[in-house]
């Protein structure tokens, strides 16, 4: 269904039936998508519900905003449980999850996800430290890569591309002009090297790492120590949200913990580039 009163853009090219749709600044990044085989109705469509769903997602993950869903977990939970929606209910548990899974190497507080506690039968949420506060990051990019793969789906497209920020990346179906969506791997400290070439077919490709302009942005919770590394992650899988949660873990484990964690995950390739 077509969203009234939005104003999306996106350009359709008749002659190669493909529609291009851009937004420069949603969730933190850029997004941008590829959408092949379609009329310009149905393409504008699917661009405008795509949009729709990036802004009510960003809505909830900006703690930045103080309207959303996440600054009022924030501001309150330090000293009263907080009843949260069914969808904000089904994210902490996913992220409690994933902090299990991951040894607490993943966790949304950067601090101590233990001191989150969720109320099952209420379903509210209340920190039982004081300097604790959520910050979703790269999460809530997989995890509106897991939305839009859903909705792109249900319109029928068989051939799609997803960039979000040149570090989360969909690609459903192929190229018009090959067999699968390829994708390069720069290394950031010599943009004139190509470190990988990744094949994408119906699957997700996360990318983390260092650059020159933006280091120590990754965090291990359990010392509270900056990655310093001069290091690239890639993550191959069919989930988004895997992909992108094990790419900012794998920049910080050591070879025991790394086997210990790909135990409890499905992945089609784990590349790491030191640099």
């Amino acid at each position: 269904m077509q969203r009234i009163g939005i104003d999306t853009g996106g350009t359709y090219y008749g002659s190669s039936k493909m529609f291009h749709g851009s937004l420069k600044n949603i969730m933190g990044t850029r997004f941008d998508i590829l959408i092949i085989d379609q009329n310009r109705l149905k393409s504008q469509e699917i661009w405008n519900d795509i949009v729709f769903e990036l802004r009510r997602l960003d809505q909830i993950f900006n703690r930045f905003d103080s309207t959303s869903e996440t600054s009022k977990i924030n501001c309150e939970a330090i000293t009263d449980p907080v009843h949260v929606s069914p969808e904000m209910w089904f994210i902490l548990r996913s992220c409690q999850i994933y902090y299990t899974r991951t040894l607490g190497l993943f966790d949304i507080t950067l601090n101590d996800f233990s001191k989150v506690l969720l109320d099952e039968k209420a379903h509210t949420v209340i920190f039982s430290k004081k300097d604790i506060s959520l910050d979703f990051g790269g999460y809530a990019k997989g995890y509106a890569l897991l939305k839009i793969k859903d909705l792109i789906y249900q319109a029928g497209v068989q051939h799609c591309f997803v960039d979000f920020g040149n570090s989360s990346i969909l690609g459903i179906g192929h190229h018009p002009h090959g067999d699968s969506w390829k994708v390069s791997i720069e290394n950031p400290y010599d943009q004139n090297e190509i470190l990988d070439e990744i094949s994408l077919k119906d699957q997700a490709l996360s990318v983390s790492g260092n650059t020159p302009s933006y280091t120590g942005h990754i965090v291990r919770p359990t010392s509270v120590e900056s990655v310093k590394a001069h290091k690239v992650v890639s993550i191959t899988s069919d989930d988004p949200l895997d992909a992108e949660v094990l790419s900012t873990v794998f920049m910080m484990t050591n070879d025991m913990e790394k086997k210990r964690i790909t135990e409890n995950f499905k992945v089609q390739n784990i590349a790491e580039y030191s640099l």
